[in-house]
């Protein structure tokens, strides 16, 4: 018998939603099978159908983000040119629309992998800015393009945690800032 398509991504949803639930709340290694499966309505054969673990459940969702993300920022270039405000802005909006996943994520409590992650797809459009013209050496350039994105990413975490400013004033705020020379 063949599943239908829509039921696994409802399952899967359900599952995930409820260790969504779960990892707000505690850390990672305290979370059992059983409670996602009881939360979310199943019992454990079902989670085995899709996850290995809790920990593959995790990549999952933080592999769906980061390709996400991903795509924000080709989508972005797709004509051939470069608005890093344009593309901080579609990043930041799609961190605001998945705020439950990305505000745990990017805080003490989230993965770290996910926080380096999220750099190196940040970092190749972030050189581009930066490095447009060659006064700085490969070296000087490893150093720079860390401080710039770790700032961003911290800043990013700081606005998920407590969003004061609409996207487009955190915008007009710190890209000045940033790329003062």
């Amino acid at each position: 018998m063949k599943k239908q398509p829509q039921a696994t991504e409802q399952t899967k949803s359900n599952l995930r939603n409820a260790f969504w639930a779960l990892y707000r709340k505690k850390p990672l290694e305290k979370i059992s099978i059983k409670e996602i499966t009881d939360l979310a309505g199943y019992n454990r054969g079902t989670f085995y159908l899709y996850y290995k673990d809790v920990y593959d459940l995790l990549d999952q969702i933080e592999e769906d983000l980061l390709n996400l993300a991903k795509q924000v920022l080709i989508d972005g270039t797709a004509d051939g040119t470069l608005d890093f405000s344009h593309q901080m802005s579609s990043i930041i909006e799609m961190s605001h629309t998945y705020l439950p996943y990305f505000s745990v994520l990017m805080s003490d409590q989230g993965d770290p992998r996910f926080v380096s992650r999220f750099k190196e797809i940040m970092r190749p459009v972030l050189n581009q800015v930066l490095f447009t013209e060659h006064k700085y050496n490969e070296c000087q350039q490893k150093y720079l393009s860390e401080f710039y994105i770790s700032g961003i990413m911290g800043t990013l975490a700081k606005w998920l945690e407590d969003p004061q400013l609409s996207i487009d004033d955190l915008l007009n705020f710190m890209l000045p800032e940033i790329f003062r020379q």
